[in-house]
C-alpha cells in the first residue's frame, strides 16, 4: 500500500485527487475543457494582431478593412477571454470545496487520534507540515488542482509558438528552452531545500505562533497586565521570529547566489533573440509586422515555458507536503485491538498489577510496579504531592496513555481487551481544566440538542446547583456558551464552568465517576455542597476523587497517598490519622491555614 512508502509519487497523488473529483463533483471536468480551449486561443491575438495591423497599414489597405478585422479580433478575443476567466473561477471554486473536504478529513483524523499523540511536541511539528498540505488556496493540495487545471492550455500554446519560432531560427528556440531548463532545476533545488528544512521551519514556526497567539488571546489579558508579562512575551516572540527568519534566510541566500546563473542564461537568450530579429529586419528578410510577431512569440513562449517550469516545480515541491498529508491520512496510528463492548448495568472493580509507566521520549518513570485495587462501589480519594502522578494515574485508567509494563483490569478484564470507544463509555470524568464548547447549554451537557433529554438535563443541573442560573437565561438550555461564535453567548465563572463539567459527567451516567480537582474553582459554600452530596451525586458507583484539600477526603471509603516512589500510605481517614504518618502530617500542616474544620484551603499539595 502506498501509504506505507516513504513518499507517494506525483502520479499517486493526482490519482487520489481525481478520484475525489469523481466522487464529489465531475462538473470540474467540463470547466477544465472550456478553460483549456478558451485559454489556448485567447493569447494568440496578442501575437497575431500587431502583425495584422502593421502589415495592412504598410500595404495601405482601406481603413474599413483594418477596422473590420480589428473588430473580429476583439470579439473573438473577448469571447474566449470571458469564458477562460469564468471557467477558471468556477473550476477553482469547486476545487476549493474539495480541498475543504480533504481538510475535514484531516480534522476528523486528528480528533480520532489516540490521546498520547496530543502531548508529543515532535508529533505536533510533523502535524504542522501535514496541515500545510490542505490549509491554503495557494499551496498544497488545492494548488495542485490549480496547476493541473491550467497546464494543458499552456502546453497547447507552446506547441503553436514552437512551430512559429522554428520558422525563424532553431538557435533562438534552443536558447529559450535552455534558459527555461536552468530555471526549472534552480526552482526545483530551492523547493527541495525548503522541504529538507521543513521540520526546522515547523518547529520554529510553532514556537513563534505560540507567543503570537498568546498575545492575541484575551484569556491571558489579566495575567499579562497584572504581572507585567508584556515585555517578556514580546522579547520571546522576537527571539523566535529571529530563529524562524534565520532558517528562511539560509535558503534565500542560496537562492540569490544560484539565481545569478539563471540571469546569465536569460541575458544570452534575450541578446540572441533581439540580435537575430534586428539582423533579419535590416536585411529585409522579415517585415516589420513579422518582427513584432516573432518578437511577441519569443517573449510569450519564454514566459509560457517559464510558467510551465514554475508550475511543474511547484507541483514537485507541493507534492511532497501533499504526500505527507495522504501518508498521515491513510496511516493507522491507533493500535486498538480490543473486541469487547462496554460493561453495562454494573459498577466497576479496578486493579493495577505491576504497572510501570513513563511519558514518551522521557527516561523517568512516573510509576514503577504500581499495585492497588478498587472494589465495586468504593469511593477512593487519591492525594499526594505535586509530581506524584495523580492525574497520570487517571490517564492510564482511562486509556489516554498505555502502560509500559504491567496490566490494568476492569472487573477482571484487561482494559486493552475492550474496544477503545466502548471503553470510554464506562467513565464519567471531570478534569480540573474544564473545556466549555461554544454550543448550547444542552449540547454541552447532553452532547445533543434534542429537547427530548431536557428533563434529565435539568435534573443534573439541579444536583450541581446550576439550575437556577441556567433557568435565568431567556433561552434556557438553548443559550449559547462563549462569545467566540455568537455575540449573544454567555461566559460562566470558573466555578460555574466546573459545575457544568460535573453536570456533564453525571448526565453521561457511566459505570464509574472520576473527579480530578473538581472543586478547585468553586467558592467555599459550593465546595462544601459538593462534598456533602458527593455520595448522592455518584450514587452507588465506583468513584475516584483527586484533591489537594485533604478535608475533602473524609467522605471517601479509602485514601491512597501517592509519592514519587508509589503508594506511600493507604487506608481510611481515621486509620491514616491514627497512623500518624505522612498523611497525618500533611493534614495537620494544612489545618494551620484553616479557620474551621468544615472548609479548608490547602495550597501545599496538588
Amino acid at each position: 500500500m502506498e501509504a506505507k512508502k516513504e513518499k507517494i509519487s506525483i502520479f499517486g497523488i493526482y490519482k487520489r485527487l481525481l478520484k475525489r473529483i469523481n466522487v464529489k463533483d465531475k462538473s470540474i471536468y467540463l470547466h477544465f475543457i472550456i478553460y483549456t480551449i478558451s485559454a489556448t486561443i485567447f493569447p494568440l491575438s496578442l501575437v497575431l494582431l500587431p502583425k495584422f495591423i502593421i502589415d495592412n497599414l504598410q500595404q495601405q489597405e482601406p481603413f474599413e478593412k483594418i477596422l473590420y478585422g480589428l473588430i473580429i479580433f476583439v470579439v473573438i478575443n473577448s469571447f474566449f477571454g470571458f469564458f477562460s476567466v469564468l471557467s477558471q473561477r468556477m473550476g477553482y471554486f469547486k476545487c476549493m470545496r474539495i480541498r475543504i473536504d480533504f481538510l475535514a478529513n484531516l480534522a476528523e483524523k486528528i480528533i480520532n487520534l489516540e490521546y498520547h499523540y496530543c502531548e508529543q511536541p515532535d508529533f505536533q511539528d510533523k502535524l504542522n507540515t501535514v496541515w500545510r498540505g490542505v490549509s491554503s488556496n495557494d499551496t498544497g493540495l488545492e494548488s495542485l488542482y490549480h496547476k493541473a487545471f491550467t497546464l494543458f492550455s499552456l502546453i497547447l500554446s507552446i506547441i503553436f509558438y514552437i512551430y512559429l519560432i522554428s520558422s525563424l531560427s532553431y538557435l533562438v528556440l534552443i536558447a529559450i528552452i535552455a534558459s527555461v531548463i536552468v530555471t526549472f532545476f534552480i526552482t526545483k533545488y530551492i523547493r527541495t531545500l525548503f522541504y529538507k528544512h521543513k521540520d526546522e521551519i515547523s518547529h520554529s514556526a510553532r514556537r513563534m505562533e505560540y507567543y503570537q497567539n498568546t498575545s492575541q488571546d484575551f484569556s491571558f489579558g489579566k495575567d499579562i497586565r497584572l504581572f507585567n508579562l508584556k515585555d517578556k512575551i514580546l522579547s520571546r516572540y522576537d527571539i523566535f521570529i529571529g530563529s524562524y527568519i534565520s532558517v528562511i534566510k539560509k535558503i534565500y541566500n542560496k537562492e540569490y547566489l544560484i539565481g545569478l546563473i539563471e540571469l546569465i542564461f536569460v541575458l544570452i537568450k534575450d541578446g540572441l533573440t533581439y540580435g537575430l530579429l534586428i539582423y533579419k529586419l535590416i536585411n529585409n528578410q522579415i517585415s516589420i509586422g513579422d518582427f513584432t510577431m516573432y518578437l511577441g512569440a519569443t517573449l510569450v513562449l519564454s514566459t509560457t515555458l517559464t510558467t510551465i517550469v514554475n508550475d511543474l516545480s511547484h507541483i514537485y515541491g507541493e507534492s511532497m507536503y501533499v504526500s505527507d498529508y495522504f501518508i498521515y491520512l491513510e496511516k493507522n496510528f491507533n493500535q486498538d485491538k480490543g473486541t469487547l463492548n462496554a460493561i453495562e448495568n454494573d459498577t466497576l472493580e479496578i486493579e493495577f498489577k505491576n504497572v510501570s509507566f513513563k511519558y514518551p521520549n522521557t527516561e523517568k518513570y512516573i510509576f514503577k510496579n504500581l499495585n492497588f485495587k478498587i472494589n465495586k462501589g468504593e469511593k477512593i480519594a487519591i492525594v499526594g504531592v505535586n509530581g506524584a502522578g495523580k492525574t497520570t494515574l487517571i490517564k492510564l485508567l482511562t486509556r489516554l496513555f498505555d502502560v509500559d509494563e504491567g496490566e490494568i483490569y476492569v472487573n477482571g478484564i484487561n482494559i486493552n481487551d475492550f474496544k477503545l470507544q466502548e471503553y470510554y463509555k464506562m467513565f464519567s470524568v471531570v478534569f480540573q481544566n474544564v473545556n466549555v464548547l461554544a454550543y448550547t447549554v444542552r449540547e454541552n451537557i447532553a452532547i445533543s440538542n434534542d429537547p427530548e433529554y431536557d428533563e434529565n438535563i435539568w435534573s443534573v443541573l439541579d444536583r450541581v446547583g446550576l439550575k437556577e442560573k441556567i433557568a435565568s437565561y431567556e433561552k434556557g438550555l438553548n443559550q449559547i456558551m462563549l462569545k467566540i461564535i455568537d455575540e449573544g453567548g454567555v461566559e460562566l465563572s470558573g466555578g460555574e464552568n466546573q459545575k457544568l463539567a460535573i453536570a456533564r459527567a453525571l448526565y453521561k451516567n457511566a459505570n464509574m465517576v472520576i473527579m480530578d480537582e473538581p472543586t478547585a474553582a468553586l467558592d467555599a459554600l459550593a465546595e462544601e455542597a459538593i462534598y456533602r452530596n458527593f455520595n448522592d451525586l455518584v450514587e452507588n458507583k465506583t468513584a475516584i476523587y483527586i484533591s489537594h484539600r485533604l478535608s475533602s477526603t473524609k467522605f471517601c471509603d479509602r485514601i491512597i497517598l501517592l509519592s514519587e516512589d508509589g503508594i506511600l500510605e493507604e487506608g481510611s481517614h481515621d486509620e491514616l490519622m491514627n497512623l500518624k504518618g505522612e498523611y497525618y502530617h500533611m493534614f495537620v500542616t494544612q489545618g494551620k491555614y484553616y479557620q474551621d474544620n468544615t472548609l479548608e484551603e490547602g495550597a501545599l499539595y496538588a
